[in-house]
């Protein structure tokens, strides 16, 4: 289980990570960005299923019992509370939404045009762009619907094979 300091010193790293690639724009300084954003989401994750007292929802979804609300809650919180907290936070959907919007109407033209050299390169910028915004775009909404599958497979009584499901995720969880 990671600790504060451990969370304290992966934030500094990211934070000087960052201030690196602000001061000198290269392609290996975003890459070491990246490499420790990942890392820290992954303490991250450990550190919160590490918080977690799962073994008694484990047990309970083996055995058919019903979870108390309160186990509910921590089940959800280790399926999809990131999702949760994604879709609580996230106000970038509908900027993203509509960037892409736009750069597709960039390339409606392009279909009935004459698709040259230059028209081609331009097709082929368009089309990375478009990708760009798509990432967070689709992203959003599998966190969307990440999140109502498990509401759907929750909401009521759990049936013997959604439990050993969710068991099996959870102990997965745990183990990462």
């Amino acid at each position: 289980m990671a600790d504060k300091d451990d969370i304290s010193a992966k934030v500094a790293e990211l934070l000087d990570a960052a201030a690196k690639s602000v001061a000198s724009e290269t392609s290996d300084n975003y890459a070491v960005l990246k490499e420790r954003l990942e890392e820290l989401e992954s303490l991250t994750r450990k550190s919160v299923v590490s918080h977690m007292n799962y073994g008694p929802i484990v047990d309970k979804l083996q055995k058919g019992s019903l979870l108390s609300d309160d186990e509910l809650k921590t089940l959800r919180a280790m399926i999809v509370g990131a999702a949760d907290y994604y879709l609580k936070y996230d106000d970038d959907f509908a900027r993203s939404k509509a960037e892409l919007a736009k750069v597709l109407d960039q390339i409606r033209p392009l279909q009935t045009g004459g698709l040259d050299a230059d028209a081609l390169m331009h097709l082929g910028v368009l089309c990375r762009e478009a990708q760009s915004a798509l990432i967070p775009t689709a992203y959003y909404l599998e966190q969307k619907e990440c999140a109502a599958r498990f509401e759907a497979a929750t909401h009521g009584s759990i049936d013997r094979n959604a439990a050993g499901v969710l068991a099996r995720i959870v102990r997965d969880l745990a183990a990462r």
